[in-house]
């Protein structure tokens, strides 16, 4: 419930915490927060009872969320003496003794380092959980991890999925781009897991993958989830919780008139008089306690009551993927059932093809060729699966397939062979007859079991609706499927304007690659929202092995704010 408040209304909050172990902070049902949101300037009253307390809440469950929850819950990481190449990195940490990283000033280590990252803390991170990675070999570790109960901090990580975040959600019979060790989270060597009688196993990667160095997804999966058993942090987690709305919180304080008993306006600036918490709200659609299932008056089937949450915290972590909204062409016809933007949707969709076209046998007819846009390893990956299943591909993408930009150029061809042979067949070096390479070619228009494909040189307002007859440049080709993969991006639509206001670039879209969330590199502090923290692909690391280093930037600075009793 809001209630309509103005400026020249008393400003009340009665607020009282309790902490206990193992539930975090709670406060008493008569709690009363004026907020103002992001989004405007309006000032209410809102009624919290429903609300859960803790220092910090993280929202995402992927390995970057694991990588901080495992940091917060008093897990504290020493530099073990372990020989490095880089002897300036090397000589300050001889230097610091044997003080834990989150007491130790990470501009100053992380300063001079170079890598693949844009962000010195994860250079710094990358430096020691995997010594010369980029030199292509398996050092262990720098880094020991050691427990101290006083230094657990009170969160939550909710997530859409169970922890993995979209690892859950990759067919799991795919392999990793990065080698299986840059997978690994602190604390549990991957190899040594994957030889653990005691591991999880929903599918082999010792007997079926063919390529040395690279896990299966299976795996991942399986990885993150047991790593969650082991290391005691399943408590800290809520799966299958989305969140609809974040928002600032203000607390206040009471002035009551000695004489007259009345309560006068606590102030003019309440964002700057007085400190703020956030408020993340959503439903859960998933839990250990029974949910109350409905039927629907008017079509007989079973609802879902879902269950509304309600967290409250100084401290906001961004934590999400970039997988969650496809990007999209825009071209006319997109929305059509035949249009699929996603490997998962794709495959299923193939499988009902071939279904179809079989008559629920294995054997498949001819079918129309499936239309696969765009040059990624998603694109690829798609491609790839058509082609094992016996599908023509016609493949159209904007480049030239010589093009230096493309990804398969970055790839080693011994570990990316399925890579690099697709590349292959762009480019003509390869051939087979279930695909057709289209380069410097754009998606147009899509009909039922038909599409447009034109010059991508020629996609402008003017030539875009040039009929086939008048224009070389225009051909029209039957097709079964179309699967549009072009890339995606993370789901912000719980922020107010979904984050604009965030990037690099106020008003323009968050995007892992051309517009991240503008925070302190050191701290990953947003520069724009005090106590909101993002890490991982919303501030460009979209590897794991660079994403879980912004753990360490948020919890050393968390840990020195307790240091100064502002936490």
């Amino acid at each position: 419930m809001v209630l309509s408040w103005t400026r020249s209304r008393p400003c009340m909050i009665k607020t009282a915490y309790t902490y206990s172990k193992g539930k975090g902070y709670s406060s008493q049902t008569s709690d009363r927060i004026l907020y103002k949101t992001m989004a405007s300037n309006e000032v209410g009253v809102q009624h919290s009872a429903d609300a859960q307390h803790y220092e910090v809440v993280i929202i995402g469950n992927g390995p970057s969320a694991i990588a901080l929850s495992f940091m917060l819950s008093g897990y504290r990481p020493y530099y073990n003496g372990a020989p490095l190449s880089n002897e300036y990195l090397l000589q300050r940490l001889q230097d610091a003794g044997t003080v834990s990283l989150f007491e130790q000033d990470l501009r100053y280590l992380s300063e001079g380092l170079e890598g693949r990252s844009n962000n010195p803390v994860a250079l710094l991170f990358d430096h020691l959980f995997h010594p010369d990675a980029d030199l292509g070999v398996d050092v262990p570790s720098a880094l020991d991890w050691k427990y101290d109960s006083q230094h657990y901090i009170p969160h939550v990580v909710l997530g859409k999925t169970k922890p993995g975040g979209t690892w859950q959600k990759i067919d799991g019979t795919m392999h990793t781009i990065s080698q299986s060790s840059w997978m690994e989270l602190p604390n549990v060597v991957f190899k040594d897991w994957l030889v653990s009688p005691d591991r999880t196993k929903s599918y082999s990667w010792r007997e079926h993958n063919p390529v040395a160095g690279r896990a299966t997804i299976a795996d991942v999966k399986d990885y993150y989830t047991d790593y969650i058993k082991s290391q005691g942090l399943a408590k800290n987690f809520k799966d299958f919780h989305t969140v609809t709305s974040v928002q600032q919180v203000y607390h206040l304080r009471n002035i009551v008139d000695s004489e007259s008993g009345e309560v006068e306006p606590c102030c003019g600036n309440v964002r700057r008089n007085h400190p703020h918490c956030w408020e993340v709200r959503g439903y859960s659609s998933h839990s250990n306690s029974p949910q109350e299932t409905l039927r629907n008056a008017e079509s007989g089937e079973e609802v879902i009551n879902q269950q509304r949450f309600c967290y409250v915290a100084p401290h906001v972590v961004l934590a999400v993927g970039t997988y969650d909204i496809p990007n999209r062409l825009g071209v006319e016809g997109e929305s059509l059932s035949c249009v699929v933007h996603s490997l998962g949707a794709f495959e299923e969709a193939l499988l009902n093809l071939k279904l179809e076209l079989s008559g629920g046998s294995s054997c498949l007819s001819s079918p129309d060729p499936v239309l696969v846009v765009g040059a990624g390893l998603s694109a690829a990956d798609a491609i790839l699966t058509a082609m094992d299943a016996g599908v023509p591909v016609i493949h159209v993408f904007r480049r030239a397939p010589t093009n230096a930009s493309l990804v398969f150029s970055k790839l080693p061809r011994a570990m990316y062979p399925e890579y690099h042979r697709v590349h292959r067949l762009m480019k003509g070096e390869e051939h087979s007859p279930l695909y057709t390479p289209m380069p410097k070619q754009t998606l147009m228009e899509v009909r039922d079991k038909a599409v447009l494909i034109g010059s991508a040189s020629a996609n402008d307002g003017a030539n875009k609706f040039k009929s086939s007859s008048t224009s070389t440049s225009l051909t029209w080709v039957d097709i079964s499927l179309v699967a549009i993969m072009v890339g995606s991006r993370s789901d912000l639509g719980f922020l107010p304007r979904e984050g604009r206001n965030l990037g690099i670039v106020a008003k323009w879209p968050i995007d892992s690659k051309h517009n991240v969330i503008d925070v302190d590199p050191f701290t990953y502090q947003s520069n724009r929202r005090p106590q909101m923290f993002a890490m991982g692909p919303l501030v460009g690391d979209n590897f794991v092995r660079f994403g879980i280093g912004g753990a360490l930037a948020i919890v050393n600075h968390l840990n020195k704010c307790r240091k100064k009793e502002i936490l």
